[in-house]
């Protein structure tokens, strides 16, 4: 019997999204006739007929139990996938990851290699497309030393997808006693890692935003230093410009410090 379509709308957030996949799950309306929309901020919201809206609270303790199922029930691969798609900015990544999570429950570890169905597909694609990004940012983030006593190094980005955890996990082992930040400018959020070798990633406020602007504008010097540096080994005659932008799309280049106008 066909049904409305019963759209969940959740906070864009981790914990927002798994919360709605939580809560449709266990409504039993039927998994091909729910749908999982992320709020985004200040967008304007499109209600469509013949719909059903749910409102749905972000709960951290229902996000953790479906990942923590995900992981048990399907494959920690399979809850490598989830999470790729849940740090991206695909508008669709919702409805790709109930399906996917849904499917999982049926066909456990063999649904990562399910490329057949579309969700499956869908989800796959969005992981490379995450990876790639975190792959650029891996090779072209720039830190930039922002104080001395105590030293703190910021790094500074504007990615499309939310990668900061997976570049901070990466960035952990190798300043393991370092103290440092990397700031998405994209979606205000930033990583802080301490000395210790700990580490978390949370929202700014206005406030706290501001500031890192004002600790990369103290930094002219030190970028003038870098540009000479990069000019003076550079070799005219064998400048190509095309291939530069192919191997490095001009996207990446805004905070690298020898590209800095």
């Amino acid at each position: 019997m066909d049904k409305p379509i019963r759209i969940y709308q959740c906070e864009d957030s981790t914990d927002g999204i798994l919360s709605a996949v939580y809560d449709a799950g266990l409504s039993g309306y039927g998994h091909k006739f729910i749908r999982i929309r992320p709020m985004v901020k200040n967008q304007i919201d499109n209600y469509e007929l013949f719909t059903e809206y749910v409102q749905v609270e972000t709960d951290p303790e229902k996000a953790a139990k479906v990942a923590q199922t995900v992981k048990e029930k399907i494959s920690r691969e399979a809850y490598s996938y989830m999470m790729s798609a849940v740090i991206s900015e695909y508008p669709d990544r919702g409805d790709a990851i109930y399906q996917f999570v849904t499917y999982g429950f049926t066909m456990g570890a063999k649904i990562c290699s399910a490329l057949q169905i579309p969700c499956v597909e869908r989800i796959f694609a969005i992981k490379r497309a995450v990876q790639n990004e975190t792959h650029f940012f891996r090779e072209f983030l720039r830190f930039q030393e922002v104080q001395r006593e105590p030293p703190l190094l910021l790094a500074v980005i504007e990615p499309k997808n939310r990668i900061i955890p997976l570049l901070t996990e990466h960035f952990a082992d190798r300043f393991m006693e370092e103290w440092f930040v990397i700031y998405d400018k994209t979606h205000t959020e930033a990583s802080f890692h301490q000395k210790d070798g700990s580490w978390e990633v949370r929202l700014l406020t206005e406030e706290e935003a501001q500031k890192l602007e004002r600790l990369t504008e103290q930094q002219e010097d030190y970028v003038d230093l870098w540009k000479t540096f990069f000019r003076q080994i550079a070799i005219t005659e064998r400048t190509n410009k095309k291939l530069q932008r192919n191997m490095l799309p001009l996207h990446y280049r805004k905070h690298m410090t020898e590209f800095q106008e």
